[in-house]
């Protein structure tokens, strides 16, 4: 990233975790919070998660993905009708492996970061729903010439092959893939392969146009949905893609 994007960052979450704090102190932070659970999905829900921005705990005290509004709104509405028996598998964990497991009978999220997984099995721990995610942590090697690149600013010479791979350790068919961690155009081929009939997966950032190849190839129907995302003052693309039903 360059260093103006990563001091622009820097300051965006500096300013709102300051913001938070005040808004602690008179009481605003409380009152949004009411009037977010009185209205889940309205103007004072979006203001209210962006004082969550890189705080995994908050966002799943809030008990939102970090994904486009719509496409956690499909997402949802198919784990709810296969009746929380659905099997996921996650690239990339975080406040969305605890959300994903209060909807799924399991979950299983490939983390390229030790520590980061380590704080998601606190956080699944702390929410009750420790035994139905599996965190398996996978690092990328170092290689001169990497078989899997991560396409990702300042990861030249990392292989994230084995990391595509993880989703091989778990047998049998898939109901829902979601690609949000690393190498995400080669997650979208290895989970297009691994999906039931009727199953999805879920592109977080489709927008970029890196994955436009590996989503046209996929063979799955597309549909993009773009809007507001959790913690953030700007909208972004997530899309879906399905597998039809056999007839």
């Amino acid at each position: 990233m360059p260093d103006a994007a990563r001091l622009a960052r820097t300051a965006y979450v500096g300013f709102w975790r300051a913001a938070r704090r005040g808004a602690e102190r008179t009481g605003a932070l409380a009152a949004l919070d009411r009037r977010r659970a009185e209205h889940p999905r309205g103007a004072a829900a979006q203001v209210r998660s962006l004082f969550a921005i890189h705080d995994a705990a908050d966002l799943v005290a809030l008990d939102v993905p970090w994904w486009t509004t719509g496409a956690a709104a499909r997402v949802e509405a198919h784990l709810a009708a296969l009746g929380g028996g659905a099997r996921v598998f996650e690239y990339g964990s975080g406040a969305s492996s605890v959300w994903l497991a209060r909807r799924a009978a399991r979950v299983t999220s490939v983390e390229h970061h030790p520590g980061f997984a380590a704080l998601v099995r606190d956080l699944a721990r702390d929410a009750g729903v420790a035994d139905r995610l599996e965190l398996l942590e996978v690092e990328p090697e170092r290689s001169a010439e990497p078989e899997v690149p991560s396409g990702r600013g300042g990861e030249a010479g990392l292989d994230y092959a084995r990391y595509v791979r993880a989703i091989d350790r778990v047998p049998g068919e898939l109901d829902l893939v979601v690609v949000d961690g690393r190498a995400r155009a080669a997650c979208v081929e290895a989970a297009a392969r691994r999906l039931a009939p009727g199953g999805i997966v879920l592109l977080d950032d489709s927008q970029r146009p890196r994955y436009s190849r590996a989503v046209a190839a996929s063979g799955l129907a597309v549909r993009r949905y773009r809007g507001w995302v959790p913690s953030l003052p700007y909208p972004r693309e997530s899309a879906v893609l399905t597998l039809p039903r056999r007839p």
